[in-house]
């Protein structure tokens, strides 16, 4: 039934195989199959209006699977019919006993699905170490509870992105070097770590308009567009695919840019000496320059009108790289605007025909150039969609700590739909945006890679927004039990028995989404355990529980919850209407074996005196003395 031997990257349409399936294999007894097979039409009826439900919900299609992302659109798929906050799950509770949940569920469609493309897994992190050319997704998210090792996996994650000569003789075993090299791609520009928090905004990820601290006392504060950690990730990763152009126009550009600069200052001693400031235009006439802008844009006007016009520096190195002679260009309105768009062509003119007649000698520097974060800028500004086309260029990544902690809607703004895959720069589908502030053209790269991270249970993956998870891949990181880390005795109990014996019971209280992670147990002493279960563990319980110490003390026995003791007094609470309804309330508390040493527990009719390894017994279910 594996379709592994055919082509890998085209859609399928596998409703009717879904079907038979049902009629044939449910797991529910013969219920389904007794509703169905003498009337297999009414089946496909229901599906059609779940299929269409799904697509009003989700905006994407139920029983179309892509083979060769699967395995991420099984994922997607399962977290997509578990959302309890969406159009879909009002539709599923309001029709037959939610049983689309049940038909389209674990128990059928989605054991289907995974029985349909022959079970295969995620791919082992150890062959990603040996198989360096193991493909990530561009868009990766890392989920699970506390302590799995989520941010400690994005590091091993990057640099298997980047995948260079080091990466490719790195021993990953030795955590130290893998964080040295980590380090030393962050000190090059190539990966860049960020945490999202309830602040974070799109002016500080994208761009926005912030303060600049006057250099004297008593000027006026300055606002200019600052651009955020996205985009200037954007801008590293564009510049490292200006490079792979065969022609020299990246040092083209920079040299006009510096040709640009030096005109501006001329222009600006003249204005401030009183001068009058025209330059030519192609007819013969003359142009004035009114001034130049806090952006060091020119600003142009003719003699006899009182409109000005902005000439930029980004069109103007556009055009420099675009027309080699000006005095051969017959129509600048229709040769300019198909350059840069609409804009005032002889004003353009202009100032390109004064620069281009400066008499300026630029040296040459045969050594490698070292360039400036707004050098790359304007080379990044001079670049086509074509000039993307084709063109991989060196990876760069974004890790996202805590990517649910954020707005993520607010954060990303319309630049969401930019990061999928087939809207990057160079692909057929691509998409560029004009940013609010700067009202600048802007499209993501093709080799800048986004991996964020997200604890469950700060907030479930299904509650996660609906557009996120569409663009990103879910990796799931649950504990791990089978670490060489945890094979170590706990007080005479296997570390890994005890976290999972713990998890379990939170599981069947909670969900999985809340476990405890294993990172709270690795290569611990009796010493560092006891302070983990008190300063980590415990304080993770009563979290997820509220409080409700009946609940913490289903998971770790009586050995570290007891009722409290209370004085025997005519009254705890003062004087009041109701008081009495609460006085018999039973109340409860920790266990500190730090600071106790006379708890006792009654065990087989006798008192034992206990402590910490005698609770842990407790915990697991065993006899103490």
């Amino acid at each position: 039934m594996s379709i592994l031997q055919g082509n890998f990257k085209e859609f399928i349409d596998i409703k009717e195989e879904f079907i038979n399936w049902m009629i044939t294999n449910v797991s529910g007894g013969n219920y389904y199959k007794n509703q169905f097979s003498s009337n297999i039409n009414k089946l496909r009826d229901e599906l059609h209006l779940y299929e269409n439900k799904y697509q009003e919900s989700f905006d994407d299609k139920l029983f179309k699977i892509n083979s060769g992302e699967f395995r991420n659109e099984i994922n997607r798929t399962t977290l997509n019919i578990y959302n309890k906050e969406t159009l879909f799950s009002e539709f599923n509770k309001n029709h037959f006993s939610e049983r689309p949940r049940a038909i389209l569920g674990n128990k059928n469609y989605i054991k289907f699905l995974n029985e349909y493309f022959g079970n295969i897994e995620s791919v082992d992190q150890s062959k990603i170490k040996n198989d360096m050319s193991y493909k990530a997704s561009l868009n990766q998210i890392l989920y699970g509870p506390s302590g799995t090792g989520k941010t400690y996996h994005t590091i091993n994650k990057a640099l298997q992105i980047i995948n260079e000569e080091e990466e490719k003789k790195l021993d990953w075993s030795d955590r130290k070097s893998v964080k040295e090299l980590f380090d030393k791609r962050v000190d090059e520009g190539r990966i860049v770590f960020t945490t999202f928090h309830q602040s974070m905004n799109y002016e500080d990820f994208i761009e926005g308009i912030k303060p600049e601290e006057p250099e004297n006392e008593g000027d006026p504060v300055i606002y200019k567009i600052k651009y955020g950690i996205f985009r200037n990730h954007c801008i590293e990763a564009s510049f490292e695919i200006a490079q792979l152009r065969e022609d020299d126009i990246t040092e083209e550009v920079l040299d006009f840019s510096i040709l640009y600069d030096r005109f501006i200052e001329d222009i600006e001693e003249k204005l401030i000496e009183g001068d009058l400031v025209e330059l030519e235009i192609k007819n013969g006439g003359k142009v004035i320059v009114e001034g130049i802008s806090q952006q060091r844009n020119i600003i142009i006007k003719h003699h006899s009108g009182e409109i000005t016009y902005t000439v930029s520096k980004a069109r103007l190195t556009k055009l420099q790289a675009a027309i080699k002679e000006l005095d051969q260009v017959n129509n600048i309105n229709d040769e300019f605007r198909s350059i840069i768009g609409g804009s005032n062509s002889s004003a353009y003119w202009s100032v390109l025909n004064a620069i281009r007649k400066e008499k300026v000698i630029i040296p040459q520097n045969k050594e490698k150039r070292k360039y400036t974060f707004e050098e790359k800028k304007e080379v990044v500004f001079s670049l086509s969609k074509a000039d993307f086309k084709n063109k991989k260029g060196k990876p760069f990544v974004l890790i996202i700590d805590e990517i649910n902690r954020g707005n993520v809607s607010q954060i990303f703004g319309e630049l969401i739909t930019l990061i999928e895959d087939d809207k990057r720069l160079g692909m057929d589908e691509a998409l560029e945006v004009t940013l609010p502030y700067s009202k600048e053209k802007f499209g993501v790269p093709p080799n800048l890679h986004i991996i964020g991270t997200m604890n469950t249970a700060d907030r479930s993956v299904e509650a996660l927004d609906t557009a996120l998870r569409r663009r990103f891949c879910f990796e799931e990181m649950p504990p791990k039990y089978d670490l060489q880390e945890l094979e170590y005795d706990i007080f005479g109990q296997k570390a890994a028995t005890v976290l999972k014996t713990i998890n379990n019971r939170i599981e069947k209280l909670l969900d999985k989404d809340h476990a405890i992670g294993h990172s709270y147990f690795l290569s611990k002493d009796e010493g560092k355990i006891v302070d983990s279960f008190y300063k980590n563990i415990i304080p993770l319980l009563q979290e997820y529980f509220f409080g409700d110490y009946r609940k913490i003390g289903l998971i770790l026995g009586q050995g570290f919850v007891r009722l409290k003791e209370w004085e025997k007094t005519d009254g705890v609470f003062a004087d009041f209407d109701g008081s009495t309804d609460y006085a018999d309330r039973e109340v409860f508390e920790i266990i500190d074996y730090r600071k106790i040493r006379d708890y006792k527990l009654k065990f087989n009719n006798a008192d034992v005196v206990m402590n910490f390894a005698k609770a842990i017994k407790v915990l697991m279910k065993q006899t103490i003395e």
